[in-house]
């Protein structure tokens, strides 16, 4: 039976594999909603972050509900949050700021400022692969 320690440790060194394959990385910044994968790879966060903000500001014209997520999934420190390193408890707190954001968005995904919204979420926080449940807007 493996201890804590062992599961972070392994945990540790699974994430620290995968960042040092530039290659993976790549391809996981590739994955958008709004730009080819080449395209999308040579993006920075920054310059992604500024469309994306762009796109959350029209939405929190149409609807002023949206604000409520500038503090946290569209704050300017969602820049340097990474997932992989959060602990369970602090996914599980985004999972639920996602899965709200998610609901309100539902009826707006035409847009476009609602694209590019949904593009800092699947950038970022890598929403295709971890809020999977939640995308079937069935």
């Amino acid at each position: 039976m493996a201890t804590a320690l062992q599961k972070q440790l392994a945990t540790i060194a699974a994430v620290s594999s995968q960042q040092l394959d530039l290659r993976a990385q790549k391809a996981a910044h590739g994955k958008s909603l709004l730009f080819d994968p080449k395209t999308a790879a040579a993006q920075s966060f920054d310059t992604l972050f500024l469309l994306c903000a762009e796109g959350f500001a029209e939405l929190c014209a149409l609807d002023p509900r949206f604000r409520r997520f500038a503090a946290s999934v569209f704050s300017e420190q969602s820049k340097a949050e990474d997932r992989a390193l959060m602990t369970q408890a602090e996914n599980a707190q985004l999972d639920a700021v996602i899965d709200a954001f998610l609901t309100l968005i539902a009826p707006r995904l035409l847009l476009r400022p609602a694209e590019k919204a949904l593009e800092w979420l699947v950038r970022r926080f890598r929403i295709h692969e971890h809020n999977t449940e939640r995308l079937v807007f069935a």
